[in-house]
């Protein structure tokens, strides 16, 4: 089953998140105002708030797409407008080995980690670099599938096929995983390389799980061109090197959509995508900002700037969200490990070793 994300859709995700902004007092989106409400306007909300005044800054670390966190920030500064956030923006990898060479230094940098790795979330729990976070309201309020004492999913980024729309006819993109394996698209796909991400196993084992082994010896036959990561894959795409970019993200192929570039995604399902999970150090420099920023971005109001146009949220009917497939396969911890420990098998399968 295919989703397809037109650019027409996105206009229209656009106003509406922009009519919802502008309607906060009245109905319809007086709900969304006062779920935003029950989360923030809290005594205890406002007694953080007081306490770090004096603390002045909070550090977030984020793999996000840097505009998002960025427009996510000017939100919660029109709230607290006395708290600096200091944005350290990495590739989820990248993010995750430099808070843990700090953790084990005893050097906490980072107010908040957000990222998409559960693993280093669950083990650094369990290493006491992370501290719980139910006592934050907007945390009670959480689906509890997405959240545990210590974390919570922030965002969901469902995983996408990005297309060059020069050389992919209208319709003529993959509507199934299996169409990826037609001979028409032999030397004509480029894809991250697997071993870099978590997330990106997790759709291989999904792969394996649906359609057997062979669809990833299939798809080792199309003669893949393996990069980096998807940022350069979607430039690359743009640029009219190839047809195809799986897995690919929303979050990342929107800004070359927004300018123009010949590129659009598709939805397939199964599908998996990124989770990133949002935490607190427990030797925060900073813990009520940071108390005061996770509050935040898990309020309706945070949820609503984190995703629109790129994002789908935990929270569900968020302004400006993406739909989540029907058939969407949680990037669960226990779900990521599984998939870790088959890496070995996968990166034969695909032909990356």
């Amino acid at each position: 089953m295919e989703t397809k994300l037109t650019r027409r859709q996105f206009v229209q995700q656009g106003s509406a998140l922009v009519g919802a902004g502008a309607a906060l007092a009245i109905l319809p989106g007086r709900a969304f105002a006062d779920a935003t409400a029950a989360v923030l306007e809290r005594p205890e909300v406002e007694g953080w708030y007081d306490a770090a005044k004096s603390e002045g800054e909070v550090n977030y670390y984020a793999s996000n797409n840097p505009a998002l966190s960025q427009r996510m920030a000017e939100g919660f500064n029109k709230r607290y407008p006395e708290i600096k956030v200091n944005i350290v923006r990495l590739a989820s990898g990248p993010l995750g080995k430099r808070y843990a060479t700090e953790a084990e230094a005893g050097t906490f940098v980072a107010d908040i980690l957000q990222l998409g790795d559960p693993t280093i979330i669950r083990d650094g729990y369990q290493k006491g670099w992370f501290t719980r976070i139910d006592e934050l309201p907007s945390h009670a309020a959480w689906p509890e599938e997405y959240k545990a004492e210590n974390y919570a999913v922030a965002n969901i980024f469902p995983g996408t096929i990005t297309y060059n729309t020069t050389l992919v006819p209208d319709g003529g993109a993959p509507k199934a995983w299996p169409d990826i394996l037609d001979p028409k698209w032999k030397g004509l796909i480029l894809a991250p390389d697997l071993r870099t991400s978590p997330t990106n196993m997790h759709w291989a084992k999904t792969m394996i799980d649906t359609y057997g082994e062979e669809f990833l010896t299939g798809l080792a036959a199309q003669d893949i061109r393996w990069v980096p990561s998807t940022v350069p894959g979607t430039q690359m795409l743009a640029a009219g090197e190839s047809a195809l970019l799986l897995q690919n993200l929303r979050m990342v192929s929107y800004s070359v959509i927004e300018q123009g570039g010949p590129i659009d995604d598709v939805m397939l399902e199964p599908n998996t995508g990124l989770e990133s999970l949002v935490s607190i150090s427990t030797q925060a420099p900073n813990p009520n900002s940071a108390r005061l920023l996770v509050n935040y971005v898990l309020s309706p109001e945070g949820q609503a700037l984190l995703v629109k146009d790129v994002g789908a949220s935990p929270l569900g009917n968020i302004p400006g969200a993406l739909p989540l497939p029907s058939d969407y396969r949680q990037a669960s911890y226990e779900a990521i490990s599984e998939a870790l420990a088959m890496s070995d098998r996968i990166s034969k399968l695909v032909g990356l070793s």
